[in-house]
């Protein structure tokens, strides 16, 4: 999902329409789906997963080795030491889903900006969170997404597993192509009933930013969010 919130924009270039919708789009998407797929139909109960007991009820799903009630805040997720550090002169803003909980899941989409007409280059760092029963899923999905979905227009420089961090955990690094100027660090974490994304997305003409730097930031920020939950 969040590959496809975070492509690049041609040198020059203001705002990035085309990002803004369809990474809202793929959200709402997402989020449709899990809420079909959790609450069904058959008289199953979202919240507590218990069947209806209905012939031919579907079972429910395996107990999760952690089960997260307790959320902060979207924009409370990262420290602000930790902010200061990787994601400096940003603003967080709180999206639609931001603080929306359902009786399937938790969501928290919040991001940190750079404000518009600030001096300096573009970065952009964005969490993606759901508690759901359905998190192994939707860490499959953003997997394969952060590394195909926009390979048309990015180069990917850097995929591999990441360990000490949930449950499991992957790190996705692509580069825009000519005439595109930015890259995108992208972490996918799941743990328990919790999964999510940090991506940061950078000009590449940035001084002081390289693709270590950013798979770091990003890392930094996926153990902060983490770390929140309870």
């Amino acid at each position: 999902m969040n590959g496809a919130r975070a492509a690049g924009r041609p040198r020059g270039a203001g705002a990035r329409p085309w990002l803004i919708g369809g990474g809202a789009l793929l959200a709402v998407g997402a989020i449709v789906g899990v809420v079909v797929a959790v609450s069904g139909g058959g008289g199953e109960s979202a919240a507590s997963g218990k069947p209806s007991g209905a012939p031919g009820a579907a079972a429910p799903p395996a107990p999760a080795k952690k089960s997260f009630t307790k959320v902060p805040e979207g924009c409370e997720l990262i420290k602000p030491s930790t902010l200061a550090r990787i994601a400096p002169g940003t603003e967080c803003k709180p999206s639609q889903f931001d603080n929306a909980t359902m009786a399937a899941m938790i969501t928290r989409m919040p991001s940190w900006e750079t404000p518009f007409g600030a001096a300096g280059h573009m970065l952009d760092l964005q969490v993606n969170l759901m508690v759901s029963p359905s998190a192994s899923g939707m860490y499959d999905i953003h997997k394969k997404s952060a590394l195909e979905a926009l390979k048309k227009v990015r180069t990917i420089t850097d995929s591999r597993p990441l360990s000490g961090l949930g449950e499991d955990a992957y790190v996705v690094h692509g580069v825009d192509k000519d005439p595109m100027d930015l890259a995108e660090a992208q972490v996918i974490v799941r743990e328990g009933n919790a999964e999510f994304t940090v991506s940061l997305t950078y000009d590449t003409r940035a001084a002081g930013r390289s693709q270590r730097q950013a798979e770091d930031a990003a890392i930094a920020a996926a153990r902060d969010v983490l770390g929140s939950l309870g």
